[in-house]
């Protein structure tokens, strides 16, 4: 019976017609197009260029722009080191090492820029431009280079194993990069091939093949200009509405300017003198004829719909870099809005600092440290390796701002009451080192015993004091 049924003729029109109408073109949407390329094929070399172009003249000529990336940057360009491995005397030594390399003098291939500095710019050209090379310099020092230098020199040929500057090997591990160097009046010109081992490419990926990041901006690029465009028409609009301007017309050869004139006269040049006269030179004056008639732009401009749409693109805006509206107009959500945001806000940080907290890592175990014990500028424990060290010893990103503990603080501390978190986590995600704490704590109560001035930091206080 059910065999029958799905013989007929109906019913398998009605199942030929079950599919995805996702891929359905229709008179009111865009052709749907197929494309099997990869992304780094997508946008090949010269239009890499003409998006980091683009999307550096926004930042550079909108404000609008560059408030969401330094918002951005507000909470993603922040690294800070810590070591807390059982040694404490160890921890201290590496951390100072760590301390005098950020100096600009000593992590800078410029020696202009402190390590701070240099990874607020690292995360600039990362969300603008996609990606960043970052090179290791046999001095201790760091180089970086911009996304526009790193491509393929026309002579190499059409070797498929470079990719926009990028050699691969067959899994699509990078073995070298071609580095390029900027012209005087523009342009680029082959400089050096350096191995994979000594450079790095932080980037922003989407997909498994993907060799070369693309800029967070790209898919505001397009919103941006509009808005850029439409505001500046509407500025335009608006000063021409604040022009001062006086009418006058001619009816049955006299005048109707007998307002600032006892006398009438149909003269064009007396009206023109009187009107100059009465209200300054800066007015534009029309002289209209008898059955003329002029009419001025007037109106609510910008009109509250153009508001509204504004809006909603500046909203596409941050949403390309994942920031909350909230943080361009308050009063769009309530506190407990503003809050929910901020917190997915942190977790997406956590996730955007993931891989430069990688590369920082490799530095130190692979690069940085090993250099520092062989120079004798420090020493490891007694039969400790490097791996010993890994997982107490490395960099962290900026967590949870530090003031959000003083308002969390009783449900951080019920929580480590009823063990369900270590204080020494809890510390470290609002950036804090707790044994360090704790040591500043005995120290200031030492030194207040010595001078018998009262501190609260006594036996009677909780291990929670040191958070």
């Amino acid at each position: 019976m059910i065999w029958n049924l799905l013989k007929s003729d109906r019913i398998r029109r009605a199942l030929y017609a079950l599919k995805y109408n996702a891929i359905e073109e229709r008179p009111t949407r865009r052709p749907v197009y197929v494309s099997t390329k990869s992304e780094d094929r997508e946008l090949p070399t010269e239009q890499r260029r003409r998006l980091i172009s683009e999307a550096r003249d926004q930042q550079r000529n909108f404000s609008l722009a560059g408030f969401a990336l330094r918002k951005h940057l507000q909470f993603v360009s922040y690294y800070r080191f810590s070591a807390g491995t059982p040694d404490r005397e160890f921890n201290k030594r590496l951390e100072r090492l760590v301390a005098l390399w950020k100096a600009p003098q000593n992590c800078d291939a410029s020696r202009r820029r402190g390590f701070d500095e240099l990874m607020t710019i690292l995360e600039s050209h990362r969300a603008i431009d996609g990606d960043v090379g970052v090179l290791k310099r046999a001095d201790g020092r760091i180089q970086l280079i911009e996304s526009d230098r790193i491509a393929t020199p026309s002579d190499f040929g059409a070797d498929p194993s470079w990719v926009n500057g990028v050699k691969i090997d067959s899994d699509g591990a990078a073995r070298y990069y071609s580095i390029c160097k900027r012209k005087e009046y523009g342009g680029f010109e082959f400089e050096r091939v350096v191995d994979a081992r000594n450079f790095d490419l932080p980037a922003y990926l989407t997909r498994a093949d993907q060799i070369r990041g693309v800029s967070l901006f790209a898919p505001a690029v397009e919103m941006v200009s509009y808005l850029y465009d439409g505001l500046s028409y509407a500025l335009a609009k608006l000063k021409l509405e604040q022009i001062l301007g006086l009418k006058t017309t001619l009816s049955d050869g006299e005048s109707i300017v007998a307002q600032y004139d006892d006398q009438t006269t149909d003269d064009a040049e007396s009206i023109e003198r009187k009107a100059a006269e009465t209200f300054g030179s800066d007015v534009m004056h029309l002289a209209l004829k008898v059955g003329e008639d002029a009419q001025f732009m007037e109106s609510s401009n910008p009109s509250q719909n153009f508001q509204s749409f504004c809006e909603s693109i500046i909203r596409m805006i941050f949403a390309a870099l994942d920031v909350p509206f909230s943080f361009y107009d308050g009063s769009k959500t309530n506190f407990y809005g503003s809050e929910g945001e901020f917190e997915q806000y942190l977790d997406s940080v956590e996730k955007k600092q993931a891989p430069t907290v990688s590369m920082l890592d490799g530095w130190i175990f692979d690069w940085l440290l090993p250099n520092w014990i062989l120079d004798g500028k420090i020493t490891l424990p007694a039969g400790w390796t490097l791996d010993d060290l890994r997982g107490d010893v490395g960099w962290r990103g900026s967590g949870a701002p530090a003031w959000r503990l003083f308002r969390n603080v009783k449900e951080v501390q019920a929580g480590i009451s009823a063990g369900l978190v270590s204080p020494l986590k809890v510390a470290d995600s609002y950036g804090e080192d707790m044994l360090r704490n704790i040591d500043e704590l005995a120290q200031i109560r030492r030194y207040s015993a010595a001078q018998d001035v009262f501190v609260p930091y006594g036996e009677e206080q909780k291990i929670n004091n040191g958070l």
